[in-house]
């Protein structure tokens, strides 16, 4: 589909284009609940599973 002629392109930097955060320990956040949860089913799973 073309794009009419009147318009500009939107043109952003690096970061005015970036989202999400990426400061304030978010990666240690994500590494402790994904480390979280795989102990919370290994937990479950010896409760329910282990003979």
């Amino acid at each position: 589909m073309a794009r009419p002629t009147d318009e500009t392109p939107i043109t952003r930097s690096a970061p005015q284009a970036r989202q999400g955060t990426v400061g304030h320990n978010v990666r240690y956040v994500l590494g402790v609940g994904v480390a979280g949860a795989a102990i919370a089913m290994a937990v479950v799973y010896l409760w329910f599973f282990a003979a």
